[in-house]
């Protein structure tokens, strides 16, 4: 094992020298190199010295001779610890062992749980790392600690843990309460979707439908997510990849009142969700809501829009808004019977409460987006014409298809009118209805039935966003997507690991938070993933140290209530085995996790 360096020069002419711990071995008579660890930016002068001030911090005397002295590997101390940690404050790892005692497993799925979501939160940039069967080697304590897991270990713990999921989640839900006094007075409704790669021939649950990760080549799963004010997930569910948004709530609401009991509470979704059968769900279900309703897409909001010009406006923070209250016509069951009477006042009508919001920022971003969607139907209405006028568009019918084509793709369809004719295409825009609709950009209409006042339903739906950032944290920090398991069980099972590892995720950073901490949970993250236990071997001795703690990992730890790290380590070290890591090829079968 040896010390290697890697000089970068900078675009501004500065060079820097990184050095990587990397140790030699044979495979199949050839020699090779892996990196063991990552030692960052060293002087030649420290990369010389590392090792003596490894041995000085034990207590060993320096040998004469470096030759003596030999660093046999890193392995992750930080990882493992804020793992073990927050699943003992959460009581995870005292539920899943309370949801299996009645079954006979011959290894430790708890310890699976723990290794894997070590993978989703302190992953790297590498994919390869990604591969929990490898990664556990890499965790300092997993070894000595539980047993070594075959792969086929880890995909059956996939299965395992979604059999015991919802019993897991409502135990979650009352402990989660109690210790941050979660404020269950909103709750909010959100989906998004993930996509496989492959084919998924196997799969009756990965369909093509509409991808939020513009990924419409690619067969997906729907997820939709219940998360608190505070974005603790409450509970989840994983639809086909087809499902329409607004065809998934009557099962969500239907969690939420029988298995978690929550009775009172105002229900908070987006405008994905507002369609009239959702909105007798939520009628009949007794839940307060408030929807969001887009713009001008749906005529109550539209009506709504357009009595904004007799209501006097008010302000809330950064946005305007008025409470308008419109008639919504309704069918009733004597509706188109003979001798019905359909002019009865208030027959066949209803009120709805809708509150109009606009914001300056919404406003330029949505006029913006309108205003390149309309140029683009000009540019081609502009080449098509002149195309025609050179012959080379010349009939009726491939004249209407380009034209037709044109809208269609900028979905401003209905402010241009054209007429086509053997040669001959003459267009025109609405000007006046475009001005009108620039003049309503940013504003957006919210639904609902509860007697908050028009500003606390507005910060209401603006909170909204506490699920959105979950799936955002989902996505770009704990590795959701893509999915690459070749069984719907363990698509499910991924989908699982990410939202528990969430969890934890979420209760760091609300600690943090409690603390007084303001770096961001994915930089503590990293912080924590820089504490690593180093093996000396001096003169055939082998000591286990830790490396220093980062100021950042050690704000963290005490956020969470681990005062010292030195403790658990020197605990854990004491009866730790020698430093051994073995390259471990994936198996054919199965897949990733």
């Amino acid at each position: 094992m040896y010390l290697k360096s890697q000089t970068i020069r900078k675009p501004d002419g500065k060079t820097y020298t990184y050095f990587r711990l990397v140790e030699s071995y044979r495979q199949q008579g050839t020699v090779k190199h892996r990196v063991v660890g990552q030692l960052g930016r060293l002087t030649p002068d420290e990369a010389r010295r590392l090792a003596h001030r490894f041995a000085r911090v034990a207590g060993i005397d320096l040998p004469a001779n470096d030759d003596e002295l030999e660093l046999s590997g890193t392995m992750y101390f930080g990882p493992p610890l804020l793992v073990e940690h927050l699943m003992d404050q959460l009581h995870l790892n005292r539920w899943v062992k309370q949801a299996l005692a009645r079954r006979k497993l011959s290894f430790d799925v708890v310890g699976a749980l723990k290794v894997m979501m070590c993978a989703h939160l302190f992953k790297s940039g590498s994919r390869a790392e990604l591969a929990v069967w490898d990664w556990q080697q890499k965790l300092f304590g997993h070894p000595h600690r539980t047993e070594d897991l075959d792969y086929q270990h880890l995909l059956r713990s996939l299965n395992i843990l979604v059999s015991i999921k919802d019993q897991v989640e409502e135990k979650l839900f009352l402990h989660l309460a109690g210790l941050f006094d979660l404020n269950v007075d909103l709750v909010f409704y959100d989906l998004t979707s993930t996509y496989v790669e492959g084919q998924a021939h196997w799969s009756e649950l990965l369909k093509r439908g509409y991808s939020r990760d513009k990924r419409g080549d690619c067969k997906q799963i729907v997820i939709g997510l219940v998360v608190t004010r505070e974005g603790f997930p409450v509970t989840f569910r994983v639809f086909e990849g087809n499902r329409l948004d607004q065809k998934t709530l009557k099962q969500m609401i239907g969690e939420l009142k029988n298995r978690f009991q929550i009775t009172r509470c105002i229900w908070v979704s987006d405008a994905g969700l507002m369609t009239e059968e959702n909105l007798k769900v939520l009628k009949s279900s007794g839940y307060p809501f408030i929807l969001g309703m887009g713009g001008e897409v749906r005529k109550d909001a539209k009506n709504a829009i357009e009595k904004t010009k007799e209501i006097e406006q008010q302000e809330f923070k950064d946005a305007k808004f008025w409470d308008v209250v419109v008639a919504h016509t309704t069918k009733t069951k004597n509706e188109g019977e003979k001798g019905a009477d359909k002019g009865a006042p208030g027959k066949g009508t209803e009120l709805r409460r809708i509150v109009v919001v606009e914001s300056e920022g919404r406003q330029k971003k949505t006029a913006a987006i309108f205003e390149r969607r309309l140029m683009k139907v000009r540019q081609g209405f502009e080449a098509l014409e002149k195309k025609v006028k050179q012959g080379k568009c010349v009939q009726k019918h491939d004249i209407q298809v380009q034209a037709e084509k044109i809208l269609h793709q900028c979905r401003v369809k209905k402010y241009f009118d054209y007429q086509a004719d053997d040669k001959v295409l003459i267009w025109q825009e609405d000007t006046t209805a475009v001005e009108a609709r620039k003049s309503n950009a940013g504003k957006y209409a919210l639904m609902t039935n509860t007697d908050l006042p028009a500003d606390q339903v507005l910060s209401a739906y603006r909170t909204l966003l506490a699920a959105e950032d979950a799936f955002l944290v989902l996505k770009d920090i704990l590795d959701l997507r893509p999915v690459w398991h070749k069984c719907d069980e363990n698509v499910h099972g991924h989908v699982l690991l990410a939202v528990w590892s969430y969890l934890l995720y979420k209760t760091l950073e609300t600690r943090m938070q409690q603390k007084g901490i303001h770096a961001s949970a994915p930089r503590a993250l990293n912080a924590i993933k820089e504490v690593k236990a180093v093996e000396v071997a001096i003169r055939d001795r082998a000591v286990w140290k830790l490396l220093k703690v980062p100021p950042e990992a050690k704000e963290a730890f005490e956020a969470i209530g681990v005062d010292d790290v030195k403790g658990p380590f020197k605990k854990w070290a004491a009866n730790a085995p020698a430093y051994h890591y073995r390259p471990r090829l994936r198996p054919n079968h199965g897949c990733d996790l």
